[in-house]
């Protein structure tokens, strides 16, 4: 009986094996605590004025705990959104389009929120 090269070393069928299954399990992880300390963030937040939500964002702590929620989350909703076009789209065209697509949306939608922390944080 053989096995196929493909299966003995963990290839599948975009060729980057076990990779991206870890890579979302581990940030599926880390938005387990990071989304604990964002509700504790956000019900700290609640009920203040936009100066008390500057204070707070101000601090260096909060902001960096802020931009690394946003780069975690945004690096696992795209490799989830990455899935999609290589499960379902057929047409080479049409994958690489939506992988170049969807890269380009989570750079701009991570772009612009890690702008928004750093201007609230640095006081603009």
């Amino acid at each position: 009986m053989k096995t196929s090269t493909k299966i003995i070393r963990g290839l599948g069928e975009t060729h980057h094996g076990t990779e991206h299954h870890w890579m979302m399990r581990l940030t599926a992880l880390a938005l387990v605590f990071l989304t604990i300390g964002f509700v504790i963030f956000v019900m700290a937040a609640a009920g203040s004025d936009y100066e008390q939500a500057k204070a707070l964002v101000g601090h260096p702590i909060v902001a960096i705990f802020l931009l690394l929620v946003i780069a975690v989350s945004g690096y696992h909703a795209y490799l989830g959104a990455i899935t999609i076009p290589e499960d379902y789209f057929q047409n080479q065209l049409y994958r690489t389009l939506s992988k170049i697509l969807n890269s380009f949306a989570a750079i701009v939608v991570c772009a612009a929120l890690f702008f928004a922390v750093l201007k609230v944080a640095f006081g603009g």
